[in-house]
């Protein structure tokens, strides 16, 4: 047997091993301390080894993914959302080079996606080789197969959200000396392999895990991920509205050239199916507070019913202390924008643009979605301070016109460039130095809920969708209203509809790395991201009252390339067969 060498890294950050493959290519020969053989006649070190593909799942919630996933020549500080019009990262770049167009596709900031998910996939290959030669049961090993094949699908979806079609390998796992042809797949081929492998791996997956295997992949999680890439596949951008008219590329990045309204039956169709495998709801508290099950949800505890595919991670307050403000401990990283800040309709279900919605612009902050309160830190919002007991203290970000000075948390750089500060998923009611048990959710069922929601509406059956978004808009503790419509008005039209479902994915996945992908496959991103990005200068006059301006936190220059991230140029330069994305 030909002395191959892996990469084994443990949740715990230790490198033990590290992959081989085609000299040049992805997975290049770095450390020979673990061999093949070793790793996979111990169950322990099998298992680690199928660890490390889990931990590179969480890549876009992470707050800070430079932990798992660094940027070229920089480490990325930043949550996904920090590439897009919804944020401002704490530092300039890799942010100010996406959002503004200057950077090609040598130097693009998430370049190391492309190496890092191949990399996952090679090793999702050689376990499914090697699991026959494990000690472990034979119920054991055909639950890590599942495992296996989901995380590979999964890394192939991660590929496809990013570049469109990409090569698919199969089984097959690259030996030093093997030959490699680089040339990508269709998006449909893509597409109908990940559908195909999900439902493979769902056959041998439980429907729950044991509670000591928590957040490792189930069937639900194989259906979900089917019903997501299945969603995208429908949209727009893959769905008769690509960005190119070349015959060559057209393949590479839509589904379906024209219009294919089948599409989205069959998006409707896997949503549905994860609906009702039951099991899974929405967490729902409306008696505590408004929308307190959208707050308890991401902090108290590690399990509920929402989530789907959790990402693990050690108790603590490591994104209270990145994000909220000085005065609490905190970084300011990942500042929401004002542009965030406006998709976060009223109490009563209407957008602040509606001129029924009772939207006051001398009182900003006044009567807004409940999950608005529970997303942004802004001016007087109430959050835990320490000596302050149970009692939640207002935060000061504005300048104040009696003194002539910024407030503590006021806005200015290495605070927060926008006048907010974020509180997604954190717990507003303690202190940075309290240990929170947690998880974040990769896939949650709220996402499955919108997404029949969608599908139905793009199927022409606006009314049911009503029905269905109104799950998510109840539970956010948006009034029912006289008409137990929650805002939405009667006869609304399918063109109004999918701008409203579009408004509730933003707010409800804000800071969760779903906006990239969303406003992509929608086609709205030269719409969103074609805007300057804002923030709020807040003064604080004489009389005590406030007034508000609204300020250019950073200038953007969108491009239609943009649209999908470039192969990295290295890739490109290796093989004249591998094509480039358009505008690259």
């Amino acid at each position: 047997m030909k002395n191959k060498f892996i990469l084994l890294l443990m949740i715990t950050g230790v490198i033990i091993g590290v992959v081989s493959c085609k000299k040049g290519s992805l997975l290049d020969k770095k450390t020979e301390t673990l061999t093949e053989e070793r790793v996979f006649a111990d169950s322990t070190l099998t298992y680690s080894f199928i660890n490390d593909m889990y931990a590179y799942t969480g890549q876009d919630i992470l707050p800070q993914r430079s932990n798992i996933i660094t940027s070229p020549g920089s480490n990325d500080y930043a949550c996904l959302d920090d590439q897009t019009s919804l944020s401002v990262s704490f530092y300039t770049n890799p942010q100010g080079g996406i959002m503004q167009g200057s950077v090609g596709a040598g130097g693009y900031a998430l370049n190391n996606y492309w190496t890092t998910f191949y990399t996952k996939i090679r090793a999702a290959n050689l376990l499914m080789q090697k699991l026959p030669v494990t000690p472990l049961s034979p119920a054991k090993r055909k639950r890590l197969a599942g495992e296996a094949r989901f995380l590979r699908a999964f890394f192939y979806a991660s590929l496809v959200r990013f570049y469109g079609g990409v090569q698919l390998m199969g089984d097959e796992v690259l030996d030093i000396n093997d030959a490699l042809t680089s040339k990508r797949n269709a998006y449909k081929e893509c597409i109908d392999y990940i559908a195909k492998e999900l439902d493979a791996a769902a056959l041998d997956l439980p429907l729950t895990q044991d509670p000591s295997e928590y957040g490792r992949a189930t069937k639900g999680a194989c259906l979900a991920l089917k019903a997501r890439m299945l969603v995208t596949a429908a949209s727009p951008l893959y769905n008769g509205k690509s960005i190119s008219t070349d015959p060559s590329v057209l393949p590479l990045i839509s589904y379906s050239t024209s219009y294919d309204a089948s599409l989205w039956q069959k998006a409707a169709d896997a949503c549905k199916a994860v609906i009702g495998m039951g099991g899974y709801s929405l967490v729902e508290d409306n008696v505590t507070r408004p929308g307190n099950g959208f707050w308890k949800m991401f902090i108290k505890g590690r399990v509920n019913t929402e989530y789907i595919f959790p990402y693990m991670i050690t108790n603590g307050t490591s994104l209270e202390s990145l994000r909220f403000p000085r005065s609490r401990s905190g970084s300011g990283w990942s500042n929401p924008t004002e542009n965030a800040v406006q998709y976060f309709g009223m109490r009563n279900g209407k957008l602040i643009s509606d001129q029924s919605s009772s939207y006051d612009a001398k009182n900003p902050y006044a009567n807004r979605d409940p999950r608005f309160y529970y997303s942004i830190i802004y001016n007087q919002a109430p959050i835990y301070k320490a000596g302050s007991g149970t009692t939640l203290v207002p935060v000061d970000i504005y300048f104040n016109a009696a003194t002539n000075s910024l407030s503590v948390d006021g806005l200015a750089n290495s605070y927060t460039k926008t006048g907010y500060y974020s509180r997604k998923m954190a717990n507003d009611s303690t202190g940075t130095s309290s240990s929170i048990n947690r998880v974040y959710p990769v896939i949650r069922f709220a996402e499955i809920i919108l997404g029949y929601a969608e599908a139905l509406n793009e199927s022409g059956n606006t009314e049911q969708a009503v029905t269905v978004i109104n799950q998510i808009r109840r539970r956010a503790g948006i009034e029912a209203g006289s008409d137990s419509r929650y805002g939405v008005p009667f006869g609304i039209s399918q063109v109004e509809l999918r701008k409203l479902i579009q408004n509730e994915y933003t707010v409800e996945f804000f800071q969760e790395g779903h906006f990239r992908y969303d406003t992509r496959r929608w086609r709205t991103a030269e719409i969103t991201e074609n805007k300057p990005m804002l923030g709020m200068y807040i003064t604080k006059e004489t009389n005590n009252s406030y007034t508000y301006k609204t300020i250019t936190a950073l200038s953007v220059n969108w491009q239609d390339r943009s649209y999908f991230a470039p192969i990295p140029q290295n890739e490109i330069n290796k093989a004249i067969t591998l094509i480039q994305n358009p505008g690259w």
